[in-house]
């Protein structure tokens, strides 16, 4: 129970930083 805490953690921490850096791609792109 509690690996699966940390395990989900981890994935939403991963999915954000992929999202942070996709937007920031996406401006960057759109600004150009």
């Amino acid at each position: 129970m509690f690996y699966e805490i940390i395990t989900t953690a981890i994935i939403s921490f991963i999915l954000i930083i992929i999202g942070l850096v996709l937007g920031f791609f996406l401006l960057k792109i759109q600004g150009e």
